[in-house]
């Protein structure tokens, strides 16, 4: 470890209500990994609905209205052909956190933190033929801060410590970047699983931090400021843990609450369906894939898709999917029990 290094991790101490925050933080971190060893589907539901609630809500704090079943229905390589501003957003945040989330730990490497400065505004989804100029480069800058955080939290630094010091290095020292923010959040998302932290801990740290930072003179806009400016890495250290602690809570009553809703619905199939495996089956698949169509439920449950029809059909009748489409073809249905629990508001306007 370099000299620099050394120098840091002496000179890192933290105030007592500083240090509460880390240990807040780091509870609430630890319920989600004990998610993740308990509850079989808690990668699918992080990865799916819940990365997607994270992108309405990213759309949300830039005054965009997305809809969330539209977003939820356009699958791993959407097309619409008219997508607006919020749906570029969303689906850019989606498929960013994609890699992040991907079975192997994603290397950020330069290649890849270049890849997601351009991917995070959808350009696929563009009618524009401009392209990006990270798309032209080879060696974009920037992945040395993620690379750092990992030889810090490495030297003794707690990994939630090291994880908010890379945010905050990003933020001063990252290439500029109209959405910078915006893919610092995706990036410490893949960092996280390199520190042993969960990365769905920090999906919705988008809404948290300007909740965190109310207090400080300015709110967020002022204390990033502070950091671009200045370094202010102790007063944005506070915001950031208590931003963790929110986020982290958030993803964990979301999954307790959908956990909670499975085994409802579970019960429900039992009693209603003569033969409950396969509809059970769906009803798992449905977790990770809460707007889906009947090729995506032939393949997952490896079945034909006229059996596929029949399954959606009983889930249907039963009130769990609705088909979203009104077509004959190509017809998506939503599980709508568990859309209403991410978004009750759109249930009671329905």
């Amino acid at each position: 470890m370099s000299a620099a290094k050394s120098s840091i991790i002496e000179r890192f101490t933290m105030e007592p209500q500083v240090a509460a925050a880390l240990s807040a933080a780091e509870r609430q971190m630890g319920q989600l990994q004990m998610l993740h060893r308990i509850w079989p589907l808690w990668n699918d539901f992080a990865a799916g609905p819940l990365t997607a609630y994270a992108a309405v809500n990213e759309a949300q704090m830039r005054g965009l209205d997305l809809e969330p079943v539209e977003l939820l229905s356009l699958g791993t390589e959407p097309a619409p052909s008219r997508p607006g501003k919020p749906l570029r957003i969303g689906v850019g945040f989606v498929l960013a956190m994609g890699q992040m989330y991907g079975k192997t730990k994603p290397a950020l490497t330069p290649q890849a933190v270049g890849g997601i400065l351009t991917g995070i505004d959808a350009p696929q989804l563009s009618r524009s033929n401009q392209r990006d100029d990270w798309q032209l480069q080879n060696s974009p800058p920037g992945s040395a801060i993620w690379a750092q955080a990992g030889k810090l939290a490495a030297a003794g630094l707690p990994p939630l410590a090291a994880a908010g010091l890379a945010l905050a290095t990003w933020e001063k020292e990252g290439p500029e970047h109209k959405r910078r923010s915006l893919a610092g959040r995706v990036l410490l998302c893949g960092l996280a699983r390199h520190l042993g932290l969960p990365p769905a801990g920090f999906l919705n740290l988008g809404p948290a931090l300007p909740l965190a930072a109310v207090k400080f003179p300015g709110g967020l806009g002022g204390l990033l400021s502070e950091v671009r400016s200045h370094g202010a890495w102790r007063p944005w250290l506070a915001v950031f843990l208590n931003a963790a602690e929110l986020s982290a809570a958030q993803a964990a009553d979301l999954a307790l609450a959908v956990h909670m809703l499975q085994e409802e619905n579970q019960g429900l199939v039992r009693t209603w369906v003569r033969a409950p495996r396969h509809p059970l089956r769906l009803l798992d698949l449905l977790v990770g894939h809460c707007v889906i169509d009947l090729p995506t439920v032939a393949k997952e449950l490896d079945v034909t898709q006229r059996t596929a029809g029949l399954l959606a059909s009983k889930l249907e009748e039963m009130g769990l999917l609705v088909e979203v489409t009104g077509q004959k073809r190509g017809r998506r249905f939503a599980y709508i029990p568990l859309i209403n629990a991410l978004w009750p508001a759109d249930e009671e306007e329905g």
